[in-house]
């Protein structure tokens, strides 16, 4: 998925696990980045990264996902 990171949104280490199942659930593919591979993270915090979403998926991340969900720099 390196070259088709399209989304991210923040978490913590704590969530970052639940948001995991959840998205597996729904079928979304999508990788967990550190603070240490690049994105604007402070220490902590967790990126999960999904590439490009059908409208429906991106509804599903926004109900999913209370904070904001960001384009993935390129």
């Amino acid at each position: 998925m390196a070259e088709n990171k399209s989304y991210y949104f923040v978490t913590n280490w704590d969530d970052a696990a639940d948001y995991t199942r959840a998205l597996e659930a729904m079928g979304i593919a999508h990788v967990v980045e550190d603070p240490m591979e690049g994105l604007p993270l402070e220490q902590g915090q967790l990126a999960i990264v999904t590439s490009r979403l059908t409208d429906r998926q991106l509804l599903q991340l926004q109900r999913l996902f209370p904070g904001e969900i960001q384009l993935y720099p390129r």
